[in-house]
Formats: structure tokens, C-alpha cells, sequence
């Protein structure tokens, strides 16, 4: 039994090291596992039968919705008017258009749920004038791509959306907990900012001209359909208006509308939004079913109730288990996506570390966090690579700039794992 787990295990790790797409590596190693552990006919009943049972669900449906929003909302452009506007409010400190992008992902967080999609967005709208200024071009593009990881911990984010789904715990709840982790990590980037810019003198001009108050509040007047929109779902949401699953499919409609009446969607942009949205919801519905083959596999062999009976045995202390879990999850940042970390490592870690008596809450909120990390460091990056794109600033010049805010989201991550209650205070009052 033993070696029908070790086999596919590491054929699993060859096939993702080998650049295979993660669905496609977990559907061959699981159907490998499978006829190594029970042969061939019930091999055959999986295929027939398991890709369906894993994505005919209505709770799935919010998926694609989340990501539709997010599409719509970058086609609208309005995620453009909030950076914009924080910048009319923070562009005569130093640092300041640094800051309002922190400021501008915060907000963009709350309404988008797509790390990638941030740091795009931001990136078009926030590079292009921070380089006219003279900001140094390792540490304005790392201050974008650093921000865009907002968006997977700043409800809605889909990263909770797809750990709810897995684990049925309390979409409701995980936004809730989501909060106050985001608003801190957001503060530890400013302070980020404020450092760099104070001892490393060419990171930022000088101070720009204050601009009148008149100027300011005009600029707030131009985010006001993202303020409605952000109301709107959380209303909805804890209300008890609409489910969990019902507000990515509001949330899409709201921001199709308000694009819509405001005349800022063309047709050529709502088709590419179509076809985003498509694309992304195929490729995580892919991994869902590789991801469900792949669990059935590890159930076989017994490999989960395996590794909890040897924990138990070994008498570990279990906040030793789970600093080590979250070690795991930020490597596997390094090199893999976080719905590819989720479904690898969710099905064994999660049942272990709930039984070790951590609430799984708190446990999806330090997975999302690790992989808040892994979005911005070598060798994946993704956020990085989204913003050379976007910014045509070398990947390697970009990384050099990353690494303050890697310490601060390691020490952010300390926090949340030394005080629990920063991410269950908020969740004990979801519905």
C-alpha cells in the first residue's frame, strides 16, 4: 500500500516539476494511484463518473461569477479611478503616489477578489506616471505587484471562495476574518514605503504641489459607483438578502450595470471580459476535477487517516505541526498558484490541523496568506510577471525590490498566527 502511494505521489511532483499544467498532473497521478490500488474497472467508473460529481454543484457557480465581476469591473475602469483619486489625496508626500496604490488596492481588493487583475490594473494605471516623476523602477513596480496580494485576503477573494467550497466552511465567515489581516498587511506596506523612501533617498522624488482641497474631494466624487457597489454586496451578504453563492453572481451584475449606464464598456471589452472570465473559470474547474481524482486516490490508500494516527503517535506539539504546515504552504507558493496549492494540500492538512483543536477559519485565512507570498517571490511570481508585462520593467529588477515587503508579510503572518482572534473576532458575527 505503501509503495501504490509513493509512486503517484512522486510522479505527481516529476509532472509539475516537468512544467505540466497542475490540473493535468493531479488527473494522471490520481488515475495512476487509482489502478495501482484497485485496478482497472473501478478505475473506469472514476472517469465516467467523478469529473461530474465534482463540478455539477451550485455552490461551484460562484466561482466564474467572482471572476466575472472582477472582468467588469477592470473593463469599466474603475478600479483606474481609485488609484487616481487616492493620488490626488497622498501625492505631496514622499512616496505618496506609492501610497495611494497601496491605498487604491485596498479599496480595489474589496470589490475585485482577483490578485492578477489588481496588479494589472494598478500597473497600467499607476507605473506609466510614477516613472514620468523619476520613482526608482525596482521599487514602483514592486509597490504594485506587492499590492495586487491584497486581493486575495481583502473580501470578496475568490482564494476564500475556493477554500469554503473545499472544506464547507462558512464563506460568510472566512470574509469576515479576511478583514482584519488584509487592513494590517495594508499597513505594513505603508510603513514599508515610509522607510524606503526615508532612507533610500532616489526610491521617490521629492514632494509634489499639494493640490487645493477643492481638487481632492472633486477626485472622490469619480469612486463613487465602487463605494455603492462595495455596500451593496456586504449588505446583501450579511443581511441575509442573498447566499454566499447567490453575490458573485450579484456582484457581476452590478458591476455589468454600473459599466454599462456609465458608457464605459464597449463591446470589444465586454467580449474580453467574457472571455477572461471563461478561460479563468475553465482552468479552475480543470483543477477541481484533476483535484477530486487526485482525493480519491489519497482516500484508497489511507494515506490521510495515515499521517493523523502517526502525528498522534509521535505526541508533536501541534503549534510545531502547524508552523510547519504554513512553511509548507509558503514554498509551495514559490513555485505553484494558490488554487493548485489548495486542492494539493487542503484534503490532508486541514482534517489534521482541525483535529489537532485549530479552528479552520483561522486555518483558511493562514493558507491564504502564504500564498499571498508566494504571488510575488521567485521562481512563479505571478503577480511579478503581471506587472513586467504590463510595466515592460525586468522581472529580475522587480524582485530586487520585492523583498521589504516579503519581510513584512512574514512578519504579518506572525502576528496572525501568535493573536488568532485578529482573524476570528470579525467571523464570530457572520450569519
Amino acid at each position: 500500500m505503501a509503495m501504490n502511494a509513493i509512486i503517484p505521489v512522486g510522479l505527481l511532483v516529476l509532472l509539475i516539476l516537468g512544467g505540466s499544467p497542475i490540473a493535468f498532473a493531479l488527473l494522471i497521478s490520481g488515475m495512476v494511484g487509482i489502478y495501482m490500488t484497485v485496478g482497472t474497472g473501478p478505475l473506469i467508473g472514476v472517469i465516467q463518473n467523478s469529473p461530474y460529481e465534482h463540478v455539477a454543484s451550485f455552490t461551484l457557480t460562484t466561482l466564474p461569477m467572482f471572476i466575472l465581476m472582477a472582468e467588469f469591473l477592470t473593463a469599466g475602469r474603475f478600479t483606474r479611478d481609485i488609484f487616481e483619486a487616492g493620488d490626488r489625496w497622498l501625492r505631496h508626500i514622499k512616496g505618496g503616489m506609492s501610497m495611494a496604490a497601496v491605498a487604491g488596492g485596498v479599496l480595489l481588493a474589496a470589490v475585485c477578489g482577483s490578485s492578477s487583475a489588481a496588479a494589472g490594473t494598478l500597473a497600467s494605471a499607476a507605473y506609466p506616471e510614477m516613472k514620468r516623476l523619476g520613482y526608482a523602477p525596482s521599487f514602483a513596480t514592486a509597490s504594485i505587484a506587492i499590492v495586487g496580494t491584497l486581493a486575495i485576503m481583502i473580501p470578496p477573494s475568490i482564494a476564500f471562495v475556493f477554500y469554503g467550497i473545499l472544506t464547507e466552511v462558512s464563506i460568510g465567515k472566512l470574509f469576515l476574518a479576511g478583514i482584519i489581516p488584509g487592513l494590517l498587511t495594508g499597513f505594513s506596506y505603508l510603513l514599508v514605503i515610509v522607510l524606503t523612501v526615508r532612507f533610500k533617498k532616489d526610491a521617490a522624488p521629492e514632494r509634489l504641489p499639494k493640490l487645493p482641497m477643492k481638487e481632492r474631494v472633486k477626485g472622490l466624487t469619480t469612486i463613487w459607483p465602487i463605494l455603492i457597489f462595495f455596500i451593496f454586496m456586504f449588505a446583501g451578504l450579511y443581511s441575509g438578502a442573498v447566499t454566499a453563492t447567490e453575490i458573485g453572481a450579484v456582484g457581476a451584475f452590478l458591476a455589468l450595470a454600473f459599466a454599462f449606464i456609465m458608457r464605459r464598456l464597449t463591446m470589444d471589452g465586454f467580449k474580453q471580459a467574457l472571455m477572461n472570465s471563461t478561460r479563468n473559470s475553465v482552468m479552475i474547474f480543470t483543477i477541481i476535477i484533476g483535484a477530486g481524482i487526485f482525493g480519491l486516490f489519497l482516500t484508497l490508500t489511507g494515506l490521510t487517516q495515515g499521517l493523523m494516527t502517526m502525528v498522534q503517535v509521535a505526541e508533536i506539539n501541534r503549534w510545531a505541526i502547524l508552523i510547519m504546515v504554513v512553511l509548507l504552504w509558503v514554498v509551495l507558493g514559490f513555485f505553484l498558484e494558490q488554487f493548485a496549492i489548495q486542492v494539493l494540500t487542503v484534503p490532508v492538512a486541514v482534517p489534521l490541523l482541525m483535529q489537532l483543536g485549530f479552528d479552520p477559519v483561522w486555518i483558511g485565512v493562514l493558507l491564504v496568506k502564504a500564498g499571498e507570498i508566494g504571488v510575488v517571490t521567485p521562481p512563479m511570481g505571478l503577480n511579478v510577471f503581471v506587472v513586467s508585462s504590463v510595466s515592460k520593467v525586468p522581472v529580475g529588477t522587480i524582485f530586487r525590490g520585492i523583498w521589504p515587503f516579503v519581510l513584512a508579510e512574514v512578519v504579518t503572518l506572525s502576528l496572525i498566527i501568535a493573536f488568532p482572534s485578529l482573524s476570528l473576532w470579525l467571523a464570530q458575527y457572520a450569519p
